[in-house]
C-alpha cells in the first residue's frame, strides 16, 4: 500500500539552490567587477597624471621659447650694435668727418638756394655729393657749381637736372629746381 500525504508538507523547497559551483561563480563575477572598477580608477589617476605632466611640460617648453626668443633677440641687438661700432671707429679714423662735409656744402651754398635733399655717398672707388634743391634763378645754380668746385672737399660738380617753373607770383623769375652731384676729393674718399 502506498501512503500518499495530501497535506501540505512543512517543509517547503526553495525555488534557487544555492551549490557551490553557483556560489563560486558569482565569487568570481563579484571579484570581476571589483577589479574592473579599481583598473578603472587606477587608469583615471594615470591618466591625469599624465595629463599634469604634459601640461608641465608644455609651460616649460613656451618659458623656453620665450628665453630662445629673448636670446636671438640680444643675439640680434648685439650685431647690430657691433655694426655700429665698427662704423663709428670708421668715421672716427676718416681724415674728413661727414660735418665738415656739410659744414663746407654751407659755406659754399649761395644765397638763395634751398635744399630738399643731401645725400652723402662712400664708396671704396670714389664719393660724392647728390645736392638737390630750389632757388631762383640758374645763376645761383651755377654759383653753387663753381663754389664746389672751388672746394678742397669737393672736386668736379656736374648738374645732372634743372627746370624752371615761370611762377605768377614772381614775374622777374621763377623756381629752379635742381640736382648737382658733386665729387669728394681724394682725401674724403677713404671715409666709409
Amino acid at each position: 500500500m502506498i501512503d500518499i500525504n495530501l497535506l501540505p508538507s512543512a517543509q517547503r523547497r526553495s525555488v534557487l539552490t544555492f551549490d557551490r559551483t553557483f556560489a563560486m561563480g558569482l565569487l568570481i563575477l563579484a571579484v570581476l567587477v571589483v577589479g574592473i572598477i579599481v583598473f578603472d580608477v587606477y587608469e583615471r589617476y594615470q591618466i591625469a597624471s599624465l595629463n599634469s605632466q604634459i601640461d608641465n611640460e608644455r609651460q616649460t617648453v613656451t618659458k623656453l621659447q620665450d628665453d630662445v626668443k629673448q636670446v636671438t633677440d640680444l643675439r640680434d641687438q648685439a650685431q647690430q650694435l657691433r655694426a655700429k661700432a665698427d662704423l663709428l671707429e670708421r668715421v672716427k679714423q676718416s681724415p674728413t668727418q661727414v660735418a665738415e662735409i656739410l659744414s663746407d656744402i654751407a659755406n659754399n651754398t649761395p644765397h638763395g638756394v634751398w635744399y630738399s635733399s643731401v645725400t652723402v655717398a662712400h664708396p671704396t672707388n670714389g664719393g660724392s655729393v647728390t645736392l638737390a634743391g630750389d632757388t631762383s634763378t640758374y645763376r645761383e645754380v651755377a654759383d653753387l657749381m663753381l663754389n664746389l668746385d672751388g672746394s678742397p672737399i669737393f672736386g668736379d660738380a656736374v648738374l645732372t637736372t634743372s627746370s624752371q617753373t615761370v611762377s605768377p607770383i614772381a614775374p622777374n623769375g621763377g623756381d629752379v629746381q635742381f640736382s648737382v652731384i658733386g665729387s669728394l676729393s681724394p682725401a674724403v674718399i677713404g671715409q666709409q
